[in-house]
């Protein structure tokens, strides 16, 4: 901790001597090892704001977000510059190049204040329009949830956490900050560990990890590895979230291990709300009751209460609630809505979930209001991807839908236009524009895409795609 905490204020004392502090932010992109713990923990210790950037997605929308973001500064590395090289033209952002650290700054603790409204961190989620959008998080809201998330699911100083997911999906500040507040450790696993279930399995054993969490894709992935079961300690935590857990997953996942939570939360209103401990005789995965001053409402169209064991809207209150979007003021005031249940000023955040009280005080999550999905762990808005197909030559209209194939979810890509449209052409199209996990599966060319009688896409009637990853449908 004393060499982490050196390392960090050395460059901390750098970046406040080149202008960093509070709400300026500084863009990520390091591949995943204690460099990237130090450069985090600098950005703050700053004052500043850390952006993550995934080296793994297309060099478009890293130029994108790095320069809707206005960061003027990327920290980095030698192997990973000539990927960044267009954000950097069209964003004017400097490079700092941390593979050999400047032994430069004082070693101390910067005196320095951080207020609970000052920006903690920018990440970007998929957008309806085409681009995404970047979610401003405060200070307060991410202490808040260290806060509660250090009572239940807990931490204790003898923990080791698995730090397996990337810096741009949200659910790594609770493996990176919440050991690290609290005098655990962290086992950072590298890009390639957190593909291979076999090297991960292995870490896990190695270093005595005591707590995982993952989407349930990923444990998917460890458990369909091979049938073994003493890798992770009987007496270890599993934690699962990012996408809808299902009853056989949520089985095998209660025989794995005594204490088992689903987690719920959108990135919004910062990573987790909802938590619920798994009974290994629950016949379905509940997302439970609300964390640490966090306030839960399923709200009807007129935004009054449901009644329990109705339907309506999940709209989500409280400490956790991000600022709103980075420069989309009308977007943030259509999600970010008046609280009419709280004192004036305070704000719900209108989550697009549909779900319903139980008799007994637990959530159930419905289902979607609108066409945003979850794959992999990852929030996709449907609507980004249909923008970019019609971008491409001869299209004429597309819509992109989510289906169970092969025993997964998986993305389909529908698109009517010219005769000469090829659907494997289309998808290939997309992958240098769009992260894989938003890239479908398959695209298929329909004469024309099905109406309902009011002149709208009908989803339920484009036709079911084969095992093929694109075709032409007649």
């Amino acid at each position: 901790y004393g060499e982490l905490n050196a390392r960090a204020n050395r460059l901390a004392s750098r970046l406040r001597t080149h202008g960093i502090g509070t709400d300026v932010v500084v863009g990520l992109a390091l591949e995943r090892s204690i460099t990237m713990m130090v450069a985090l923990l600098a950005v703050l210790k700053a004052g500043g704001a850390y952006l993550p950037l995934d080296p793994d997605y297309p060099a478009e929308r890293l130029a994108h977000m790095l320069g809707d973001s206005g960061a003027k500064l990327l920290l980095t590395q030698a192997a990973l510059l000539d990927r960044f090289a267009p954000a950097l033209r069209t964003s004017g952002a400097e490079a700092w190049l941390l593979d050999t650290e400047s032994g430069d700054g004082d070693d101390a603790n910067l005196d320095l204040e951080i207020h609970p409204e000052s920006l903690a961190y920018v990440i970007y989620t998929s957008g309806s329009t085409g681009l995404p959008k970047g979610v401003m998080v405060r200070h307060g809201a991410v202490t808040n949830f260290l806060a509660t998330m250090a009572e239940q699911p807990g931490i204790a100083r003898d923990d080791r956490v698995l730090g397996l997911t990337s810096l741009s999906f949200d659910i790594a500040v609770l493996e990176l900050w919440l050991p690290l507040t609290h005098g655990a450790q962290v086992v950072l696993a590298d890009r390639t560990a957190a593909h291979d279930p076999a090297v991960l399995k292995a870490m896990v054993a190695r270093h005595g990890v005591t707590m995982i969490q993952a989407t349930p894709s990923s444990w998917r992935m460890l458990l369909d590895h091979d049938e073994t079961t003493d890798w992770l300690p009987g007496d270890g935590r599993v934690l699962s979230g990012g996408e809808a857990l299902a009853p056989d997953l949520a089985r095998r996942l209660t025989a794995l291990s005594r204490e088992v939570w689903n987690l719920y939360g959108p990135t919004e209103t910062t990573v987790w709300s909802a938590r619920h401990r798994l009974d290994a005789a629950e016949s379905q995965p509940m997302l439970g009751g609300p964390i640490g001053n966090t306030t839960l409402y399923v709200l009807d169209g007129h935004l009054n209460l449901a009644p329990v064991g109705v339907t309506g809207e999940l709209f989500i209150g409280g400490a956790g609630l991000a600022r709103g979007y980075w420069q989309r003021a009308s977007l943030s005031a259509e999600r970010f809505v008046p609280d009419p249940f709280g004192a004036d000023g305070a704000r719900l955040y209108r989550t697009g979930d549909l779900a319903r009280w139980r008799a007994d005080g637990v959530l159930d999550h419905v289902g979607r209001a609108d066409h945003q999905v979850k794959i992999r762990g990852h929030r996709i808005e449907l609507g980004e991807i249909e923008a970019r197909l019609r971008e491409q030559p001869g299209v004429r209209d597309s819509v992109v839908v989510a289906r169970e194939l092969g025993g997964s979810r998986q993305l389909v890509g529908y698109v009517s236009g010219e005769d000469a449209l090829d659907g494997a052409s289309l998808r290939a199209a997309l992958v240098p524009v769009l992260p894989d996990y938003m890239v479908p599966s398959r695209v298929m060319v329909l004469p024309q895409l099905p109406l309902t009688p009011n002149g709208k896409i009908d989803r339920k009637a484009l036709p079911q795609p084969d095992a093929r990853p694109s075709e032409r449908a007649r």
